[in-house]
């Protein structure tokens, strides 16, 4: 590969990382805002972030609670690639949640961008993107990112020292991120898109792991149910029993056991299922799901992901621990 080619492929590789690092938006941060700084680290692999909020403030990534220090700080790293969740549960300062899916990074990238550093404010949704090159391509060298829901867009100049920077407000909700670099003249090279859903104001937040009888709600481990039923996972869909998680939301839990029906509520929003039925009513309309609530032991079992994303919760995944987080805004 030439050092051209080389150099591109790359810097798209920023862009890319400007993409999954779009998932916590941010500039400078604003007084009274929880607030993201972080460092991507292409050589180790892993993303480490640091934070400030209030002090003893609920922060989770990747299903793991625990409390910002005296001073509002907190701190924490992840894989590069995959997908992770951070929530920030705010007091005086507005909190935040989101859902980031970051990509393998081609060993390449090690010898042009080795790192790049971001930052995300809570308050203004719009991240800060910087880093140097050690190598680029002769002449000018310009990057774009665009959100295909939000329709915004950013772009940015690898200047002579090597530095670039640029910033790109998020909608709330999924971004789809479409990237690429345009270099002499006429050169393009476009890297696969990035999804990042940028979620509620947290109010409430619920850790759960495959396999274990307990979750933690803000920050305090309690058990799903008093039978120790633990959720599951069938044909790739993770199955819960529900009544626990929706009471902790603040919603409730309705039993038809006639008719083998259940009816959730929380807040205005309301779902409706049947034990071996596909079809679903949400908020007055039907949906499928991919799989049928099921009784298993006694306890019913229904798709965790169909029903609290009905109910206006962000969902995250941790594939290497098996967790779920799940976000509540109210």
């Amino acid at each position: 590969m030439s050092k051209i080619s080389r150099g591109i492929s790359t810097l798209l590789i920023l862009v890319l990382l400007m993409c999954l690092t779009l998932a916590t938006p941010g500039q400078v941060c604003a007084a009274l805002s929880s607030s993201l700084t972080g460092t991507i680290d292409v050589a180790s692999g892993k993303v480490t972030v640091q934070g400030k909020t209030d002090a003893g403030t609920l922060v989770v990534v990747n299903g793991r609670q625990f409390k910002a220090g005296t001073t509002g700080a907190f701190s924490a790293s992840f894989p590069l690639a995959g997908t992770a969740t951070i929530a920030v549960v705010g007091k005086s300062r507005p909190g935040f949640s989101m859902l980031l899916s970051l990509p393998v990074i081609p060993s390449v990238a090690v010898h042009v961008l080795p790192a790049m550093t971001f930052s995300y404010d809570g308050t203004s949704r719009t991240l800060g993107l910087a880093g140097k090159l050690i190598h680029k391509p002769a002449g000018a060298v310009k990057g774009y990112v665009t959100d295909t829901e939000t329709h915004g867009s950013s772009s940015f100049t690898v200047g002579n020292d090597y530095r670039f920077s640029t910033m790109l407000p998020l909608g709330t909700g999924l971004n789809t991120l479409h990237s690429y670099v345009r270099y002499l003249l006429l050169m393009r090279y476009t890297l696969p898109d990035f999804t990042i859903t940028v979620g509620p104001i947290p109010r409430t937040i619920i850790s759960l792991q495959i396999g274990s009888p307990r979750m933690t709600v803000n920050g305090t481990v309690k058990a799903i149910d008093a039978q120790g039923t633990k959720p599951l996972i069938t044909n790739g869909t993770t199955m819960v029993p529900i009544r626990a998680i929706v009471e902790s939301l603040g919603g409730s839990v309705g039993w038809d056991a006639v008719a083998h029906r259940l009816d959730i509520r929380l807040g205005s929003r309301s779902v409706t299922m049947w034990v071996g039925k596909m079809t679903a009513t949400v908020n007055g309309s039907s949906k499928t799901m991919s799989i049928a609530p099921v009784i298993i032991g006694g306890r019913t079992m229904i798709p965790l992901r169909f029903v609290a994303e009905n109910l206006g919760c962000l969902v995250g995944w941790d594939q290497p621990t098996k967790g779920v987080t799940v976000v509540y805004g109210g």
